[in-house]
């Protein structure tokens, strides 16, 4: 997890980002970014969330893509991400349990058998 002094304040993602603020709450409300609450402060967000509210917007204003069209493309990336993930830590098993070879050779197996 990410350090508190990571999070961005939410005026500041808002103008950094020359967002509206209304696009923030509905993305919020999709949970496609999660806000960090602080007692007394405004609310906050960790880098990836900023990250991914760029990606928002290189899709609607620079790819023209619709905002319904532009979620369901940060979903998907959200989960290919978690994909990726999952298949670097069953990867790092097989390698340190020594049997990596013994996957290559029936993963090379199958591409004979598909192609």
């Amino acid at each position: 997890m990410e350090k508190k002094r990571d999070m961005i304040a939410r005026r500041t993602v808002l103008r950094r980002l020359n967002l509206e603020a209304e696009v923030l709450d509905r993305l919020e409300e999709l949970e496609l970014i999660l806000p960090v609450k602080r007692p007394g402060k405004e609310r906050a967000y960790y880098p990836d969330d900023v990250d991914r509210l760029r990606v928002y917007q290189v899709l609607v204003r620079e790819l023209e893509v619709n905002p319904p069209g532009a979620e369901i493309i940060l979903r998907m990336r959200s989960r290919l991400v978690e994909m990726q993930k999952r298949i670097s830590r069953v990867l790092e098993e097989i390698e340190n349990q020594g049997l990596l070879d013994d996957v290559r050779e029936i993963l090379s197996s199958l591409e004979e058998e598909l192609w």
